[in-house]
């Protein structure tokens, strides 16, 4: 009785809650929801949450796609479904405890087919009327979607984000393709520089067709106007736009504004907006902008020069943002130095991918650009950054060990996963194989690495958002090994206790005591690396291929005292290359390398090592750029580089179709959230090879409902058709399977294709979920799932692994759930 008593009343309620909004009304003033329901799915161990899985688990979205029902009354066929009526506060927040590991469930009757702008934030990702979109996680209130609506009843659900409350509006199309400033990236104007700086800006098209030819105009007051065009902005979606803004030359004064308006192809303005700049000078803090070579997108990073004696080489200084700060307040928080230059990147945004992936890459980039404008002191270039920051400290300086002179993690934790509240269980061989994906962001398996640099840790002894626990392991794993650290704990300090929490004055003398050794200098040499595509190299020894992929790989090698030999220790490696000309060696070399040795009569300035078949060391050649290595060397996640370009599959049948679209577009609003991305979305049709030449391609459909399948496909291992897919002699029949893996792209030495593909439908649907942009996931090659992954997770898992060397299967080292 009790059970149907309440059904009747979640009926009445949702009634209630229809009529509120639904009398014929169209959209004049913004609809703001104010009635809804929310669930919950039960314990932690159950249901993680979204953020530190690569397989969320979530019955609702399970029943969605299923059986595409889930309405709150309906919650009586599926006791997973625990709805509860929710009413949202004054300020139009739902909040519940459910929201920090569920979701919530909304309506709308539409009179019309048409439009709108869905308009809300704090939640993960929204499916509207059962299509995904992309959420605002972190609820910075950017997210705005254009979605159509069908005549009559329309639903939306939003899962839980970064804090449990939830917003969420409809509101009218101004325009159907208009500017928004809700993710701008600009940059500071330079008095003492000419030409332009790139900024970025989001265009949204809520229009039913692509918008091709438009133009942005941008005047900077009492300067000249400059055009840009813009690149296709796909339908109903928005995307992150590069733009040129001139600078003001000559002009001292430190504000500006720039002035843009939004042209179509016919020349009809179609919108404008006015925005602030700063124009400061060179010598002071600012920021300047970039385009970044992953995606092509805008990104900035912030300078804080020194003020260095002219004729003395600077030190540079690469500090590192903590989650939520932004790169321009990172460098604020500094004062300028009389003996180097501070640069601080972005991360692609202020919680980006904390310093992991993107946010590597984007590190990486951004210390690139920062040597060749200050040109430093190569032997001093040193790393440091608080919280997150401090984090990427660690994860860096294992990871690039040739790099530093000493690095300073403050208020830091080493590894991700050990910081977050929720620690995986790893029990089955699948999981075992997706733990050891992630082996490259585990540091204190680098550990060893660090013993090339000095290392300051610096921590607040009270500080409850990073414990001081972190610290003091690290400081006991260091104790057994390093010669060279520093340890540091500030009575009573917090998680910031001021700006000396990061600019720390005995940190940066612990810095000018410390000199990188030139590659002469390093006569032992103990690296480490979990993949060479992530970190290859250290002083005179470059990896290149393990024997099992993402697991720990180590060389420990020592120059005799005479020079002419050369001994060490290898794990877990294949092929190696010795830079003897920076390496100091005299000649005729010895070389003893684990059972082998080898004797080399004639100077050489470089040799490779390849293990044979009985594991013996012999003088060999490189792999050619079609197989593995340090340029192109998989998981999954690689292929998410070189200006990628998303092509989705228009060859099949509507429905195969929408999917592919649908799924395409959810990943670049993903990105574009995440990592400030600016992704191409290009359909199947207008694809080819020449017109994109060495770009990553992320394909989205199978050979039968995409074109460009024949095109970087067709020599793949791994073959997926509508109701087959087949790997080798392995053959899965029937429409719920979906795969994700990477190949290297045919016609490049460097790009890769990574895919997204499914048997059918339902097969596809199981594969939408797009947590490889998630901080802490980490994917193999290959791996292939059934429908009910958001039933089982793991669970649904039926193969996963790693492609051979040769990026074969045979080769390949993968794991396999039977009797599927």
């Amino acid at each position: 009785m009790h059970n149907r008593l309440r059904g009747f009343l979640l009926l009445l309620f949702l009634l209630s809650g229809l009529l509120s909004i639904s009398q014929g009304q169209t959209i004049t003033q913004p609809i703001v929801f104010t009635e809804g329901w929310v669930t919950g799915f039960g314990t932690p161990e159950k249901y993680p949450r979204y953020a530190r899985t690569e397989f969320p688990v979530d019955p609702v979205i399970s029943r969605l796609l299923s059986v595409k029902l889930i309405r709150p009354e309906g919650s009586q066929d599926s006791p997973s479904l625990d709805w509860e009526p929710i009413e949202a506060d004054a300020e139009g927040y739902f909040k519940h405890k459910y929201l920090a590991s569920g979701g919530l469930y909304l309506e709308y009757e539409s009179p019309s087919d048409r439009v709108v702008i869905l308009d809300a934030s704090g939640h993960g990702k929204a499916y509207v009327n059962g299509v995904p979109r992309e959420g605002d996680h972190f609820g910075f209130g950017i997210t705005k979607v254009p979605v159509q609506l069908t005549k009559g009843r329309n639903t939306f659900y939003l899962t839980s984000g970064r804090n449990p409350e939830i917003r969420a509006a409809l509101r009218a199309v101004e325009s159907p393709v208009q500017l928004s400033d809700d993710q701008l990236t600009l940059p500071d104007l330079i008095q003492e520089e000419t030409g332009f700086k790139w900024a970025g800006i989001k265009v949204i098209n809520a229009a039913e067709t692509a918008a091709t030819d438009y133009r942005i105009l941008a005047r900077v007051e009492g300067g000249e106007e400059m055009s840009t065009a813009l690149p296709v902005i796909e339908k109903l979606t928005s995307r992150i736009v590069p733009f040129r803004i001139p600078e003001l030359e000559g002009v001292l004064r430190s504000e500006a504004v720039v002035q843009l308006r939004l042209l179509s192809a016919s020349g009809q303005e179609l919108g404008s907006l006015t925005l602030p700049l700063k124009n400061r000078s060179a010598g002071g803090l600012h920021n300047r902008t970039f385009i970044s070579s992953i995606d092509g997108s805008v990104q900035y990073y912030a300078v804080q020069p020194g003020q260095v004696p002219e004729g003395q080489a600077p030190a540079l200084f690469f500090s590192t943002h903590g989650a939520g700060v932004e790169a321009s307040g990172q460098a604020a928080v500094y004062t300028s130095k009389d003996w180097g230059h501070l640069i601080a990147p972005t991360n692609r945004g202020p919680f980006g991918f904390a310093w992991e992936d993107w946010g590597r890459l984007d590190a990486l980039e951004v210390l690139e650009i920062g040597k060749k404008r200050f040109q430093p002191d190569p032997q001093k270039i040193y790393l440091t950054g608080h919280s997150m920051g401090g984090h990427a400290s660690w994860y860096l300086g294992a990871s690039y060990p040739d790099y530093w002179a000493a690095i300073g993690p403050a208020a830091g934790y080493a590894e991700l996963h050990d910081w977050i509240e929720h620690v995986r269980k790893v029990e089955t061989p699948i999981q075992r194989m997706f733990a050891r994906a992630g082996n490259a962001q585990r540091t204190r398996l680098l550990h060893r690495n660090y013993l090339h640099f000095g290392v300051y840790i610096n921590h607040g002894d009270a500080d409850a958002v990073v414990p001081v626990r972190h610290a003091r392991e690290m400081r006991q794993l260091l104790a057994g090994f390093h010669p060279d650290f520093s340890y540091y704990e500030y009575p009573g300090g917090g998680h910031w206790y001021g700006n000396h929490s990061a600019d720390w004055p005995p940190m940066f003398d612990f810095f000018k005591s410390h000199q990188l050794p030139l590659p002469a200098q390093v006569r032992k040499l103990q690296f480490q690396t979990a993949s060479p595509g992530i970190s290859s190299r250290s002083h005179w020894v470059t990896l290149y291929q393990q024997t099992h992929p993402y697991q720990i790989s180590e060389v420990d090698l020592a120059l005799g005292a005479d020079s002419l030999s050369l001994q060490g220790t290898t794990q877990n490696v294949t092929v190696l290359q010795l830079d003897l000309s920076k390496a100091a060696v005299l000649f005729p070399l010895l070389i003893a390398l684990d059972e082998s040795q080898l004797r080399l009569e004639r100077a050489v300035k470089e040799i490779t090592l390849v293990r044979t078949d009985t594991g013996e060391w012999e003088v060999g050649t490189l792999p050619g750029r079609d197989e593995k290595g340090p340029h192109r060397y998989g998981g999954f996640k690689d292929a998410f580089r070189h200006r990628m370009i998303f092509v989705y599959g228009t060859q099949g049948s509507p429905e195969e179709n929408a999917w592919n679209f649908y799924k395409a577009r959810f990943d670049a609003e993903t990105f574009g959230y995440r990592g400030n991305g600016a992704i191409e979305l290009l359909p199947d049709r207008q694809f080819s090879p020449e017109a994109y030449p060495d770009r990553g391609v992320i394909l989205y459909g199978n050979a039968d409902t995409n074109n460009a399948w024949k095109q970087l496909l067709a020599e793949s291992p791994v073959q997926v058709r509508r109701g087959e897919m087949k790997l080798g002699e392995r053959v899965w029949t029937g429409e719920g399977w979906g795969c994700y893996f990477i190949q290297p792209r045919p016609d490049s030495d460097i790009a890769s294709v990574g895919v997204v593909a499914g048997t059918g439908p339902a097969g596809f649907a199981a594969v939408h979920a797009n947590h490889y942009f998630l901080a802490g996931t980490a994917f193999p090659d290959l791996t292939i799932v059934g429908a009910d992954v958001f039933e089982t997770g793991y669970g649904a898992v039926v193969g996963t692994g790693y492609f051979g060397n040769d990026w074969g299967v045979e080769t390949g080292d993968f794991v396999w759930k039977e009797n599927r």
